[in-house]
């Protein structure tokens, strides 16, 4: 189903999207499920939002993010069968309606090779996930294939490999996480987390003197250097990885990030702009402007008697979560 042409050559854009629609056909043909509540409805939780099974779907055509977390997804299994280790034993957290990330996975390596665990929450994505397996004719790849909420998951499995791409940009909106800090104890000590890291940067701005990029943001290229333009970097505010996830307390809904400088911030940039970099794994990764996931965020406007002022940064772990500074004034 077009993988070997996707892992293994180095697609330009144009030929990516091409492989990437013929495989989007493909599983939305093969998940569809007769009995299918139509009703698309997002599940609300304590730390976050889990995506409704269209728009979870529709993730899919986001094309440079998804070739690049099953790229990145089947370089790190790879390098554990390498190292002679097999089963490698993953989990999948956030599967969607298409399984998206371990799709070649099913279609490069044998099933004695991988043992996959998935967990998804919302009913209407976990029914067609089941389906696209059996249609498939993949059901030997699966230990378990659960309906059930990450966030309350508990096993006596330790896995190689935990997967869960349920992020917005910049870390809003979504459980991200809260899910890695939960599962972090279920990662076998010489395991991998995909994506491996989410590196939040806060910059300078004025909004005024920004240009947005157009909807399909994986194909411009010129943006980000315009933008680039005027801006000043500031902090990076936060690295999520393995570490971060290990040292943080599932229960805080408030974690304190750092103390931010704004002191010699430049006379007309007036607002502060988060900027998110994932890495998947070793060199695969998006940059701002690559992906939905990696589009800018607002999160600050200068009043008169913040400017200037330090501000302490904050991970909301909330309902609605978030980074929030806070002027130490």
């Amino acid at each position: 189903m077009y993988f070997n042409q996707l892992i293994y050559e180095d697609p330009d854009t144009n030929k990516k999207i091409k492989l990437l629609t013929s495989i989007h056909h493909i599983v939305t043909k093969n998940s569809k499920c007769a009995s299918e509540n139509t009703t698309f409805n997002d599940n609300i939780l304590s730390q976050g939002v889990a995506v409704n099974t269209k728009l979870a779907g529709d993730c899919f055509t986001d094309f440079q993010r998804t070739f690049a977390f099953m790229k990145g997804t089947y370089l790190c299994v790879k390098e554990k069968i390498d190292q002679g280790i097999q089963p490698v034993n993953i989990l999948y957290v956030g599967t969607g309606p298409y399984l998206t990330i371990i799709l070649p996975l099913l279609f490069l390596l044998h099933p004695g090779m991988i043992t996959i665990t998935t967990l998804e929450i919302n009913e209407n994505s976990y029914s067609r996930s089941k389906q696209l397996i059996k249609k498939l004719k993949k059901e030997n790849y699966f230990k378990s294939v659960l309906l059930t909420n990450a966030l309350c998951f508990k096993t006596t499995d330790r896995f190689d490999l935990i997967i869960s791409e349920t992020m917005d940009k910049a870390l809003t909106r979504e459980p991200q996480v809260a899910i890695f800090a939960h599962l972090i104890n279920l990662l076998k000590p010489q395991g991998h987390l995909i994506p491996e890291s989410i590196n939040i940067n806060l910059v300078a701005s004025s909004i005024n003197l920004e240009k947005n990029v157009a909807y399909n943001c994986y194909t411009d290229t010129r943006t980000k250097e315009f933008n680039d333009q005027h801006r000043q970097f500031i902090d990076n505010i936060l690295k999520a990885d393995k570490s971060f996830f290990q040292q943080i307390n599932t229960a805080s809904q408030k974690i304190w990030l750092k103390t931010v400088s704004t002191s010699q911030i430049k006379p007309g940039l007036n607002e502060l702009l988060l900027l998110t970099e994932v890495v998947i794994f070793n060199t695969i990764r998006l940059i701002e402007d690559e992906s939905w996931l990696t589009k800018k965020y607002t999160c600050y406007s200068f009043t008169e008697q913040s400017r200037g002022k330090p501000h302490n940064a904050f991970y909301l772990n909330t309902q609605t979560p978030r980074i929030k500074l806070i002027p130490i004034i």
